[in-house]
């Protein structure tokens, strides 16, 4: 692939959507103010204390690969405009060693939320049920590397055979600057957990590398490539990169991926261009609080925050439901699920309007009993009447289902879907859509408490 980064522990794949909670990074490898989020989005996380890692293996660098990270900490400092704290670590793994630190890596950003999550994308109908979504995070991690910055190891890792070009290695230094200065673990381990703000935040991490990486392989021409044409650029370089993972991991992973570094690196320099080197060190400081922000830098800029889309849980718990699990999915969520039925122009252009959103998963004491709801917020009435019109197609197209009934009560409509043993309830209210999917019984009851 060239000088595209691959991933490292990316992933904790969103649930409906596959949430990253596993992390890491790989490869394949301001003239006016910033706006001021709200303080939710600046308090700083808890204390984290990572569980133990195995050792490494200890193996003397070559005097190449230590002439080649000379090189790429002199191109990050100077390019990125910030000094160095200490020297950065390598070393290469083979295959294997890699795998394994893959997967000790997924289980310490994993847990119990990489289950939770797992759950909630299967109860969605995004993933099969009793899919292991931390087997599926390692996978797509293993296929995908050859090279990676450990915020845990606080050095680069390197498979053995993998690609160690300069241009690799300058993303991933930058990763190495970013942790030094910006903490990454603590930044992407902020609680409460949201899928959207961690994908914002990852957008910011991959764009800066991107950015930095771009400017080493071009100069001063790539100040010259508008921020218009650079999104269809670093979309085209993975062209092959789709055809050859894209079959095996559902479409809502593969285009949250490409968005932290197609999307990210055009944001970063949507910002970098206004508000020099320093905004974007503010972006560490101040993330954007979702991904909308990201695929729109003029709503980062105007500081538009996502607004509540939420159920009444309680309404549900006298059902005996119980909340287990619950995140925001965001814009590039939404345009990643409605992918399994829809065109990239066709799923981006539904996703748009976006105003916020949350995803639910309910359980009961009776086992393997799930309940899926999610309530969703539009910015116009059209707006939700595309995502409404968008996710009936996607039930029909991309999963097969058969509609049962359509309702129109005033201003609101009513669908309903079959699945097999499952049935999705959606309903179209102004500018809210609500999807409800379980077992009919289930279902029925749910949106009629919901409805009270």
């Amino acid at each position: 692939m060239n000088s595209i980064k691959r991933p490292f522990v990316i992933l904790g794949l969103l649930a409906i959507i596959i949430a990253s909670l596993a992390f890491a990074f790989s490869d394949n490898k301001f003239s006016r103010r910033m706006p001021v989020q709200p303080a939710s989005a600046t308090t700083m996380p808890a204390p984290f204390v990572p569980r133990t890692l195995s050792p490494l293996p200890v193996r003397a660098l070559t005097a190449d690969l230590k002439r080649l990270r000379a090189r790429a900490m002199a191109t990050v400092a100077k390019t990125r405009g910030l000094a160095w704290k200490s020297e950065v670590g390598m070393t290469t793994l083979s295959g294997w060693e890699y795998g394994t630190r893959t997967g000790e890596v997924t289980e310490i950003f994993g847990g119990d939320d990489l289950s939770a999550i797992g759950r909630l994308a299967a109860a969605g109908g995004v993933l099969p049920q009793g899919v292991d979504l931390g087997a599926l995070a390692a996978s797509f991690t293993a296929v995908s590397a050859s090279a990676t910055y450990s915020p845990f190891d606080k050095q680069i890792l390197l498979v053995e055979r993998g690609g160690k070009s300069e241009s690799l290695m300058t993303h991933e230094m930058t990763h190495a600057m970013q942790d030094q200065h910006f903490d990454l673990a603590r930044l992407l381990l902020r609680r409460p957990y949201s899928f959207d703000k961690a994908e914002a935040v990852f957008a910011v991490i991959e764009g800066d590398a991107v950015s930095v990486q771009r400017r080493f392989e071009q100069g001063a021409a790539w100040e010259r490539v508008p921020l218009t044409q650079i999104g269809q650029r670093e979309d085209d370089r993975f062209a092959t990169y789709r055809a050859q993972i894209g079959a095996f991991f559902p479409p809502l992973l593969l285009e949250t991926f490409i968005f932290r570094y197609r999307d990210g690196v055009r944001f970063v320099e949507a910002v970098r261009r206004r508000d020099g080197q320093v905004g974007v060190d503010n972006l560490f400081r101040n993330p954007p609080a979702s991904s909308e922000q990201i695929l729109h830098p003029e709503k980062y800029f105007a500081g538009e925050q996502p607004r509540p889309a939420t159920i009444d849980e309680r309404m549900l718990g006298a059902l005996g439901w119980r909340h287990t699990t619950s995140t925001p999915l965001g814009e590039i969520g939404i345009r990643g699920v409605l992918l399994a039925g829809a065109s990239a122009k066709d799923a981006a252009k539904a996703a748009a309007g976006w105003g916020g959103d949350t995803a639910y998963l309910f359980e009961s004491d009776e086992v393997g009993k799930s309940l899926f709801a999610w309530q969703t917020a539009w910015d116009t009435h059209t707006d939700a009447d595309e995502f409404f019109a968008a996710y009936n197609r996607l039930l029909e197209t991309g999963r097969g289902a058969n509609r049962m009934s359509e309702q129109i009560a005033g201003e609101a409509k009513f669908v309903m879907w079959r699945e097999d043993a499952f049935v999705t309830f959606i309903e179209l209210r102004g500018g809210n859509v609500r999807v409800i999917r379980g077992t009919e019984e289930n279902v029925r009851q749910a949106a009629e408490s919901l409805a009270s």
